[in-house]
C-alpha cells in the first residue's frame, strides 16, 4: 500500500482487541524505521517510552482522561523529547560517528558540528521546546504509517495532564512529554472525518 493510500484510508481508532499483542521485535523494528525521519541537525532527540506494565496502563487511565485504548492497545508509547540532545557532546559524538562511518570528511564534520552548536546554545528552553517538538512530531508521524503498513490500527493523543502524566512515570525535567500513542488491532473502525478543500489550505507567496 502507498503512503498516499495508507493517508487516504487511515482512521484514529479507540476500540482495540486488548488480547492481541505485538511482538517486541516487530515493535522495536517500526520504532527503527521511524527514528530515520528528518530531526534538526541529526541530533536525534525523540525517546519512546513503552508502557507494558498493566498497572501502569491502569494507572495512565484517569491521566488521558479514561479513554480505553490507553489499557486496551497493543501498545501504549509516550514520545518524548530530550534536552540533553542539545548539548555539545552529543552533538560531537553524532558528528564523529559520521565521519568514522565515512559519511563525510573531517571538514564536514567539523562544520556541521559547529553550526549545529552555535544554533542552539542562545536558545531558551520554550524555543528548544518547539525544536523537540517539531522533531518527534516527525517521527510520530512516521511511525504512525509504519504501523499502518504493517496492518495495526493507531491513534495519537494530546489529551492528558502533563503533570499528572510526568508525577506517575517519574519523568524527569530532562524530557519533555509531546503525545501518546496507542497502537494495535482495532475492533471498531475509526469514524471519518472532515478535511478543508485544498483551495482553503494553500496560499501562494502571502497569506491572509
Amino acid at each position: 500500500m502507498s503512503v498516499k493510500e495508507i493517508l487516504e484510508k487511515r482512521r484514529s481508532v479507540r476500540h482495540y482487541d486488548p488480547n492481541y499483542k505485538i511482538n517486541s521485535e516487530i515493535l522495536a523494528s517500526l520504532i527503527k524505521s521511524a527514528s530515520k525521519s528528518p530531526n534538526g541537525n541529526n541530533i536525534q532527540a525523540t525517546r519512546y517510552l513503552v508502557i507494558d506494565d498493566p498497572h501502569l496502563r491502569d494507572s495512565l487511565l484517569p491521566v488521558a482522561f479514561n479513554q480505553q485504548q490507553v489499557k486496551e492497545a497493543s501498545v501504549l508509547i509516550v514520545i518524548l523529547g530530550d534536552y540533553q540532545a542539545f548539548e555539545k557532546e552529543n552533538i560531537i559524538k553524532i558528528h564523529e560517528e559520521g565521519f568514522q562511518k565515512g559519511f563525510f570528511d573531517e571538514s564536514l564534520r567539523d562544520y556541521l558540528a559547529s553550526a549545529a552548536i552555535h544554533y542552539y546554545e542562545n536558545k531558551s528552553k520554550e524555543d528548544l521546546a518547539i525544536e523537540l517538538t517539531r522533531d518527534a512530531s516527525l517521527a510520530s508521524m512516521s511511525l504512525l504509517l509504519l504501523a499502518n503498513e504493517a496492518g495495526f490500527d493507531t491513534i495519537t493523543m494530546s489529551g492528558y495532564d502533563s503533570k499528572h502524566l510526568r508525577s506517575v512515570l517519574d519523568i524527569s525535567e530532562r524530557y519533555l512529554d509531546i503525545m501518546l500513542i496507542a497502537i494495535g488491532k482495532g475492533i471498531k473502525n475509526g469514524h471519518k472525518t472532515v478535511r478543508h478543500d485544498i483551495n482553503k489550505v494553500i496560499y501562494k507567496n502571502k497569506i491572509d
